[in-house]
């Protein structure tokens, strides 16, 4: 029986892992011992016995913890190398080259693949079915991915098949791989910003899933696995042939209550626990309709800190072959996560630890590499500040041969300056399973803030040898950090300007593209030079429309599309919602925006020039967009907005073919 106690408030850690070598449904392995030669244990530990595990969720059942709502917590505004795929067409755009990211509009070269929006309604999903029992008019009842053939030629696509969907199920995004489709399934989601994910417990009963699909014959695609698992989507990438899948499950046993805050309710959840053994806790898997545990108790990893109270929550990690999809290896941790930052070479899970430092936030930051099906608990550390709050905030982190760059953002409570952003160096530990700090900024020997007195942290990006960040108060300042030593970073550059940008993509190494708001409020896009590290310069800017006009690619980054080299010019669009009172007659549209990068080989000339924008007609159906996309093929711009999908030439934007 686990005995009741009390203690500060806390939330969960992220964690993980070691390498499971599993067969078909079932999960066996080994696990990372202290043997000869081996580092030593980390921040995280395998689980000796199934018995330990049944304890650690038990005791997370059981452990009274103060009330705490999101206050605790602050929203940060959040800030990709563009992967396209090999052709004169581009592709769903990723921040790290190789790693490629799920998204529910997909283009191989010949097809559209473009799964129905997701509707929310408080906290869980469904399609096609608004609250009021009614339809929506561009999402039908009975929801469908649809596959349209395109002819970049003409301008033009037609219906090619259609995959039907269940009412109450989402597709959360699509990965395509020769001639199978990937389809990623749940009946929740999170939200924008990551902050319904401050309670675990709000996701006991959910599902997520993945199907996939044959897609050799458009018209008739041919299912080849339907797959399930208890819990809730958190995120996934694909690497090569394998997709990685990040879920969180809490047990949604009866008369539970999942966040016990008094003695009486820990107290309840010990009489109820006494007649629950351990697989009515696990997660399952159903695999066409057969059902077996998810995960190998004795194949998870629990904290190895002792001043880490337990939360009766599992993050699974499920490594999914795309040719052999009914395969998967399972790796588990005994707490929750936020969210994921994914290299080509490992996992990195962040999680804010406000209960052990309560005046002083930190952040966890576990490591596990991947290799094919196999994932490797390599090493935990704790940096100052917190990272994660969803969105794009994994353009905070990046990594770089054996290291893990961060920036990281702490709140002090100092009235004249109440926010400090900190860059972070950490390696691998070669005699340990731990990170190590090799280097911070501030720091002594280089003092200077990142940030003027407080200012928010907006745009991220790590690229190679140089980091770039934009704060914002009241001016926009971008800061040009040289990380060429890792062991002695610092700010070589700055520029201030007004308005501010959230998302930076790379031109070249010598171009920076920024996009966020004007001083206005209008969207605002600007072409920095960084050739000279120590004196970065504006090539140019644009602002379209004025106070509440906005575009999604700001946080949402598969909403921008850029092809480079047009025969030496670049091509790039960002959808955007415009407001304009200019006139009086406080105009609105929804529209897709073409500009060109000329000159990019000679910096001091580099131009950035609109071509004009792709308005569709403005209907009731399409008058309000929740998700635009847009790909370019040759001369030919498709602009996907919600299921529906307009065309028009580069040259002739104005002229509007649609809808397919």
């Amino acid at each position: 029986m686990n005995r009741i106690s009390t203690g500060r408030a806390f939330y969960v850690i992220g964690s993980l892992l070691w390498l499971l070598a599993l067969a078909g449904c079932g999960s066996s392995g080994s696990s990372d011992g202290n043997g000869p030669g081996e580092p030593e244990a980390g921040l995280l530990r395998e689980v000796a016995s199934a018995g330990e595990l049944e304890t650690a969720l038990k005791t997370g059942f059981t452990t009274v913890k103060e009330p705490q709502g999101q206050e605790e917590l602050f929203a940060l505004t959040d800030g990709a190398m563009a992967s396209a795929p090999s052709g004169n067409f581009t592709g769903t755009y990723t921040q790290e080259k190789n790693v490629d990211e799920f998204d529910a509009v997909r283009y191989d070269g010949e097809h559209l693949y473009v799964a129905p929006r997701r509707y929310f309604h408080c906290c869980f999903l469904a399609t096609g079915v608004l609250d009021d029992g009614s339809t929506n008019t561009g999402n039908p009842a009975q929801p469908s991915i649809r596959i349209l053939e395109t002819d970049p030629d003409n301008g033009s696509a037609s219906l090619a098949g259609t995959i039907p969907l269940e009412n109450d199920i989402s597709v959360q995004g699509m990965y395509l791989a020769e001639n199978r489709m990937f389809a990623l399934t749940a009946q929740a989601m999170y939200g924008t910003y990551g902050d319904l994910w401050l309670r675990p417990d709000i996701w006991a009963p959910e599902k997520l899933g993945y199907r996939v699909y044959d897609v050799t014959d458009k018209s008739q695609p041919v299912l080849e696995a339907d797959v399930s698992i208890d819990g809730v989507f958190v995120e996934s990438r694909r690497i090569g042939n394998v997709v990685y899948i990040i879920s969180r499950y809490s047990p949604n046993l009866p008369g539970i209550v999942h966040y016990p805050t008094t003695l009486t309710d820990a107290a309840s959840n010990e009489a109820i626990l006494a007649d629950v053994d351990l697989e009515e806790m696990l997660p399952t898997i159903t695999i066409d309709g057969l059902t077996t545990t998810l995960v190998d108790p004795t194949q998870c990893y629990i904290t190895n800190d002792d001043r880490i109270p337990h939360y009766p929550v599992i993050t699974n990690i499920t490594a999914v072959p795309i040719d052999d999809p009914k395969s998967y290896t399972n790796t588990c941790y005994n707490d929750e996560v936020y969210g994921a930052y994914v290299s080509a070479n490992a996992i990195y899970f962040p999680q804010v630890l406000h209960y052990l430092w309560p005046d002083d936030v930190k952040t966890r930051i576990h490591k596990f590499a991947l290799q094919g099906t196999g994932v490797r608990y390599r090493g935990s550390g704790d940096i100052d500040g917190q990272v994660w709050r969803g969105g794009q905030a994994d353009f905070r982190m990046s990594e770089q041969g054996s290291d893990l760059r961060v920036l990281s953002s702490k709140f002090n409570g100092n009235n004249t300056d109440w926010v400090d952003h900190l860059l972070f160096i950490l390696r691998e530990s070669p005699t340990r399973f731990a990170l190590d700090i090799v280097s911070q900024l501030p720091n002594d020997n280089r003092p200077d803030p990142i940030g003027k007195p407080n200012e928010q942290l907006y745009g991220v990006r790590f690229l190679g040898d140089r980091a770039y960040a934009v704060t914002f108060l009241q001016i926009d300042p971008l800061y040009v950090i040289d990380l060429t030593n890792p062991e002695d970073p610092f700010i070589a550059g700055e520029l201030e300007i007004t308005g501010f940008s959230d998302f930076l993509h790379p031109v070249n190494d010598d171009l920076l593209l920024g996009l966020g708001t004007a001083q206005t409020g209008g969207v605002k896009l600007e072409l920095f030079d960084v050739s000279e590290i120590t004196m970065p310069v504006s090539r140019g800017s644009v602002t379209l429309g004025d106070t509440w006009s906005y575009s999604e690619a700001r946080w949402d980054r598969h909403a921008f599309t850029y092809q480079a080299d047009v025969n030496g010019i670049d091509r790039f669009t960002i959808p955007a919602s415009i407001w304009d009172d200019s006139s009086g007659t406080n105009r609105y549209e929804q529209s897709l925006h073409l500009f060109e990068i000329h000159d990019k080989a000679m910096p001091n000339l580099a131009a950035m020039v609109p071509v004009g924008r792709i308005m569709p007609p403005q209907t009731s159906a399409n008058e309000w967009v929740d998700r635009n996309r847009a790909f370019i093929h040759n001369d030919t711009v498709y602009f996907v907005q919600d299921e529906t999908v307009w065309s028009a030439f580069w040259t002739t934007p104005t002229l509007v073919n649609g809808p397919f």
